[in-house]
């Protein structure tokens, strides 16, 4: 399980203000496939919505490949809106957005396949339950690593799977959003910071069925963090006020499911810019990042997560 979970916290980098001082939140690579045979992929950046928000530019902050210190790219994200490389949801309640990075060679990361991307029928088929174990590595904004990223490894349960809609409201920059949506619940602890972070089946041994697996279950992506469960603000003002806390610290955190994201990535305009990318132009870029900035702990996205 070391190796996985280590595996896993490859896969992040953090988030940080157009200044790259202030962190925001946790985003993660996930590989699109373009050559099975060479295993090339064009990496794209998953994170929420809300860690973003109306914010036209955004520093992604990646481990080094062999320097002593962190690597920090700019984002320009209004450039990536205008030329086609970001996307969301059709369901703007869907609070998830994926946008295009490159193949930096300075920075080292662990892209994420698509193949383990959980959809509805790979969580039936493993039975993927309430009580399965997740973890999800995320930035701990107290300590983030001087000469490295060190995301922190979080663990939980799956605390319920709702059969119905959740309604939920919450604030993406400017706009409120009052959707409501399929999600999933796990009893454990989300920070400022933990924000798009992506969550997994724990790897290791599991109950499936009536049967105790040695071998366990794919270390799937079970969904993207959005944060914790905050209550509806009518619901606390009507509590008196020995029961305010007990409503506004539920001790559950919201997961947008895998099979969102999966809904995204399989969008027509998506895959054809991909198309494009591959039969245009080298997806790798050699140049240095247009920033190096080191992080500060001044404050996180106070989203949720």
């Amino acid at each position: 399980m070391a190796n996985l979970t280590s595996l896993m916290a490859e896969t992040v980098v953090f988030l940080f203000d157009e200044g790259g001082h202030i962190p925001l939140g946790t985003a993660f690579v996930v590989g699109y496939p373009i050559d099975e045979a060479t295993q090339t992929v064009v990496p794209l950046l998953v994170t929420a919505k809300h860690v973003i928000g109306d914010r036209n530019t955004v520093v992604a902050r990646f481990s080094p490949r062999s320097d002593t210190r962190p690597v920090s790219v700019s984002y320009d994200l209004a450039k990536l809106r205008a030329e086609g490389d970001m996307w969301e949801h059709v369901d703007d309640g869907v609070d998830i957005v994926v946008f295009r990075t490159l193949h930096y060679r300075a920075t080292s990361y662990n892209p994420f396949p698509l193949r383990l991307i959980a959809s509805k029928q790979d969580c039936a088929e493993h039975e993927v339950v309430a009580a399965d174990r997740v973890v999800f590595p995320c930035l701990l904004t107290h300590f983030m690593g001087t000469a490295r990223n060190y995301p922190v490894v979080r663990s939980g349960t799956i605390a319920l799977v709702p059969e119905e809609p959740v309604p939920l409201k919450y604030r993406v920059g400017s706009r409120q959003i009052t959707t409501q949506q399929e999600l999933v619940f796990i009893d454990a602890t989300s920070v400022p910071g933990a924000s798009g972070a992506p969550v997994f089946l724990a790897p290791g041994p599991r109950l499936k069925g009536n049967t105790y697996t040695l071998g366990g279950t794919p270390a799937l992506l079970l969904g993207v963090m959005h944060g914790f469960y905050v209550a509806a603000r009518e619901l606390v003002n009507i509590q008196s006020q020995a029961m305010q806390a007990f409503a506004e610290n539920t001790g559950i955190a919201i997961v947008f499911p895998s099979w969102r994201l999966l809904e995204i990535l399989q969008q027509s305009e998506l895959k054809k810019r991909v198309e494009e990318l591959v039969g245009s132009e080298n997806i790798h870029d050699e140049r240095e990042p247009d920033m190096r900035p080191e992080g500060s702990t001044k404050g996180a996205d106070k989203g949720g997560g």
